[in-house]
C-alpha cells in the first residue's frame, strides 16, 4: 500500500496531534504518539480468555539498563505516552517502579494496565502521581468465579481489592489526576461510579 489515500485511520485522537499527522503526509519520518508494551512476558495469572495462553511466555525480562534507554530514546525522539500493557504483566518486572518514574521523569506520560496483584501497596503512593492512567483488569466480582477465570488462587481476589481501595484512598487523599478503571471481560466500568464501597 504505497498510495496515503488507501489507509484509513481512526480519528479519535488524531486530531490532537495535528502537528504529526501534517509530517506524516509530507513524507517526514515521525515516531508514534503513543507506544503500548510489556516489560516482560511473564504473568502469575492464567486468565482463561488470554492469548498469552496460546503463547510461549518465557519468563525472560528486559534488564534495566534495556528499559531506560529505551524510555530515553522514546523521549528523545518525541513519543508522547507508554502504556505498560500487552504480551505480560509489567508489574512481574523488577523494574517497573523505576520504569514508571524514569519514563515520567523524561516527561513522557506513563499509563499500566495489570492484574492488581503483583502491585507492592506500599509503593503505590510513588507511582500514582507519575500515571496518568491504572486499568485493573477484573472479570469477577466474588472470589470463587474470579479465581476461575483468571487461573489463580481465590485470595488472589482479597488482595485485588485492597490494591484498588488503597489505589482510591491515595488518589483522594493527595488530590492525584490518574484515572483508573476496572476493565471487566468485555465491559469497562469505572471504579468511582461503579463501585461506592471503593470510595
Amino acid at each position: 500500500m504505497n498510495n496515503m489515500a488507501d489507509i484509513i485511520l481512526d480519528g479519535q485522537k488524531l486530531a490532537w496531534h495535528r502537528e504529526r499527522i501534517e509530517a506524516w503526509l509530507k513524507g517526514e519520518r515521525i515516531a508514534p504518539i503513543t507506544i503500548d508494551c510489556a516489560l516482560t512476558r511473564r504473568c502469575s495469572y492464567r486468565c482463561i480468555y488470554c492469548y498469552g495462553q496460546l503463547q510461549a511466555n518465557d519468563e525472560k525480562r528486559m534488564t534495566k539498563d534495556v528499559i531506560f534507554r529505551f524510555l530515553d530514546d522514546a523521549a528523545e525522539i518525541g513519543v508522547k505516552a507508554i502504556s505498560f500493557v500487552s504480551d505480560g504483566e509489567s508489574a512481574c518486572s523488577p523494574y517497573f517502579y523505576d520504569a514508571i518514574l524514569r519514563g515520567k521523569a523524561c516527561g513522557i506520560d506513563m499509563a499500566v494496565g495489570t492484574s492488581g496483584y503483583p502491585l507492592e501497596e506500599e509503593r503505590l503512593e510513588e507511582i500514582l502521581p507519575a500515571l496518568t492512567y491504572l486499568r485493573f483488569n477484573i472479570s469477577a466480582a466474588e472470589p470463587k468465579r474470579y479465581a476461575e477465570i483468571h487461573g489463580c488462587s481465590e485470595k488472589c481476589f482479597d488482595k485485588v481489592v485492597k490494591i484498588i481501595k488503597s489505589s482510591v484512598r491515595i488518589k483522594k487523599n493527595k488530590g492525584l489526576s490518574v484515572c483508573w478503571e476496572c476493565k471487566w471481560f468485555f465491559c469497562r466500568v469505572s471504579l468511582i461510579r461503579s463501585s461506592p464501597s471503593l470510595n
